[in-house]
């Protein structure tokens, strides 16, 4: 195993999804955030990895692969693809998102097993559980709900009140009831594996008070609470049925198969995530887990799982401990989302009418470190991106940018503005430690500060005025750096937005923090739209989509998946001289190769480093003993083809027409050749739906009425 070379690793998570239901934009509020600091410590030169993986287990998913009537392994691997596709869709970019369903997941969870029993921490004592004669099965604390018997409030789950925060036991509640026929459950003797949470209690309180653990004040206030009542030992067994994996040796030791608890194995599924990574670059996780830094990124409704009985483990595995980082819940509109009113959306409905970095400014602009809730409130969130981010920070930018591409083409000059410089200096050193303190809402609002300084003095120059003075050039100059600066500082917010300035600077690769100046120049080609435009029309299209999705139950599926991906290599076939091979990027969708038989009509030019449309849902297929595992998209015409080039998409977005989603299943050629894509006003349209990524639509400069292949 090679080891990391930079001295600051650092392993970012966000809780892990349950592989039992689709992304919504509270999921989404955590993974966003994470995001922003992941690529924040990248880009200023940390060696960091985003880490995820799909949590899988447990009876929820056992129960309603059931009733689907299809195994729990299949069942969550659906949501694993669509939990994916859902994420890059939002430009939230894992380093590795897994699942804990996995080799590595079951051998590190019998490590920890196994450690912690020759520590002594784990112990078997029999105890009551709630079974339901009806369903003919034991049943887990979250499928017995009552009376919370602290604050009575009613239709509590039995681990923990969700009105006071109590936490609980199944046995504990008022009127229990079986939550998945209603009846009465009776309690039943059951042996089971406990770990002595209680032992490590003092080590905790210690943790939980140092600068090390950074708690948030109001978190730190929760932990004394239940230290005060005294910590209990946690069991970390389950019977069946049950998905998850299997005790070891638990059958000859009590008679009947346990199952480890869901809430033993998702977390060590942050290791077995990065290990999985680690493995696949031939790194040592180690390097990582035992030497460097971890920062979770959690809801306040998981804080117990995480600030007690997972550091208490890493202690035992001597794992260096986490900082976590505890957020508040999102609202809509002032309200708990809400399916009958309509507020429940998740990443799909949001997407039809809203972009992607709305929603990214959107809550970036909300978060600081304290765990209060974030309201989503339409008519901000059209406020915010239509005259914050459009009417300053993308107002700015393009406008400089067009006016100089116009104007000039490039620029030769740049204006000594000394205290402009360091005033800009000053905010930029602020911003780089809101970033690193999580204090996300300051940075926006220093971001903003720039902007409103460029704004000042684009409008001062008055350029349109005087436009061939070199005066007027040199301020040009200066504007160009300053939105360069600010595409820096804003692309762990904004991804899509930085890009495309960098596009119009020539920038071949995204800019780091080191590359912040007052000293570029260079050629300035024309920039693409940066902001969408909130409009009316979007909302009014919103409600009439969810009163769609209420009456057909679902978003309607596009035949295909096409995703954007980056050419990193062209060859020619060794035995085929029609036939090009190529190596394509697509990011978390992995590194593919795709055979052509473009060959005799495009030179290697046309593909490589090239942003490209391809199918990635087809059978793979080989042409001359070479292995094709996705097909290119193109547009044949005038005796040539004209690739789908997508310059401001990230590789691994999926391509989808409006208001639709990508399927998921293999499909054969015959099934692709069904598919009508043509070209209308300059669009690429399935139906009457032009196809695109959350961000950008596909161009072409074609005649109407030409068919895709």
């Amino acid at each position: 195993m090679k080891k990391s070379t930079k001295s600051s690793r650092t392993i970012i998570t966000a809780a892990l999804p349950y592989a039992n239901g689709p992304i919504h934009i509270g999921h989404l509020l955590e993974y966003i955030q994470a995001d922003v600091y992941a690529r924040f410590l990248k880009l200023t030169g940390h060696d960091a990895l985003y880490i995820c993986a799909s949590d899988m287990h447990g009876t929820p998913i056992e129960v309603n692969a059931q009733k689907a009537k299809i195994k729990p392994e299949v069942f969550v691997e659906q949501y694993w693809k669509e939990h994916q596709e859902d994420f890059q869709s939002f430009l939230i970019q894992f380093d590795n998102y897994y699942k804990t369903h996995s080799p590595e997941n079951k051998e590190l969870a019998e490590l920890f097993y196994k450690t912690l029993q020759e520590k002594g921490h784990i112990y078997r004592k029999k105890i009551h559980v709630m079974y339901c004669d009806y369903c003919q099965r034991s049943l887990p604390d979250r499928y017995v709900k009552g009376t919370c018997p602290h604050c009575q409030a009613p239709d509590q789950y039995g681990d923990i009140c969700e009105k006071c925060g109590s936490v609980l036991k199944s046995v504990d509640l008022l009127k229990p009831y079986c939550s998945i026929c209603k009846n009465t459950p009776r309690l039943k003797e059951s042996e089971h594996y406990f770990f002595r949470l209680s032992a490590f209690s003092k080590q905790l309180q210690k943790w939980v008070a140092s600068k090390e653990a950074n708690l948030q004040p109001e978190v730190r206030n929760w932990l004394q609470g239940w230290f005060e009542k005294g910590l209990e030992d946690w069991c970390i067994s389950r019977d069946a049925p049950y998905f998850g994996f299997e005790i070891p040796n638990s059958k000859k030791e009590t008679g009947e198969i346990k199952y480890f608890y869901v809430w033993l194995d998702a977390p060590i599924g942050y290791i077995s995530s990065t290990k999985n990574y680690c493995d696949k670059k031939q790194l040592d996780w180690k390097e990582y887990w035992y030497k460097g830094k971890i920062i979770h990124f959690i809801g306040k409704d998981i804080a117990y799982f995480h600030l007690l009985f997972w550091p208490a483990l890493l202690m035992d595995m001597g794992i260096v401990l986490p900082k976590v980082n505890i957020h508040g819940f999102i609202t809509v509109n002032g309200e708990k989302m809400s399916k009958s009113r309509g507020t429940f959306l998740t990443a799909k409905d949001f997407l039809k009418s809203y972009s992607a970095e709305a929603l990214r400014f959107y809550y970036a602009s909300h978060l600081d470190r304290s765990v209060v809730d974030v309201d989503l409130h339409f008519d901000e969130l059209k406020a915010v991106v239509n005259n914050v981010l459009l009417g300053n920070l993308g107002n700015f930018c393009y406008r400089t940018l067009i006016f100089t591409e116009k104007n000039y083409g490039k620029i030769t000059a740049i204006a000594e503005e000394t205290d402009l410089q360091i005033h800009v200096g000053e905010l930029l050193e602020d911003i780089r430690q809101n970033y690193e303190d999580r204090e996300f809402k300051s940075a926006v609002k220093n971001i903003l500060k720039i902007a409103d300084l460029a704004n000042a003095y684009f409008q001062k120059a008055e350029p349109w005025k005087t436009k061939e003075s070199a005066e007027t050039k040199e301020a040009l100059g200066f504007c160009v750096n300053l939105a360069r600066n600010l595409a820096i500082v804003v692309s762990p917010i904004l991804p899509v937005f930085s890009q495309r300035v960098y596009a119009a600077l020539g920038e071949k690769k995204p800019l780091l923090w080191k590359d912040i100046s007052f000293t570029w120049k260079g050629k300035v080609a024309k920039v693409a739209v940066l902001v969408d435009k909130i409009e009316e029309k979007k909302e009014e299209t919103q409600k009439n989509e969810k009163k769609e999705t209420k009456k057909n139950g679902n978003t309607a599926l596009f035949p295909l998946h096409l995703a954007v991906g980056l050419v990193e290599e062209v060859n020619d076939h060794p035995n085929a001289d029609s036939l090009y091979i190529l190596k394509v990027n697509f990011g978390p969708l992995s590194v593919k190769q795709v055979v052509t038989s473009l060959k005799k009509i495009l030179p290697k030019t046309a593909f490589a480093k090239k942003k490209l449309v391809f199918c990635v849902n087809l059978k793979p297929s080989k042409f001359r003993g070479e292995v094709s595992e996705a097909m290119i998209l193109g547009v044949d015409h005038d005796d040539t083809t004209t690739l789908l080039e997508m310059a401001g998409a990230i590789p691994g977005e999926t391509v989808v027409p409006q208001g639709m989603a990508a399927n998921a299943a293999q499909i054969s050629v015959d099934e692709f050749a069904k598919v009508e894509m043509v070209v209308k006003n300059k669009r690429i349209v399935f139906g009457q739906k032009p196809l695109g990524t959350a961000q950008e639509k596909i161009s072409v400069n074609l005649k109407d009425g030409i068919g895709v292949h």
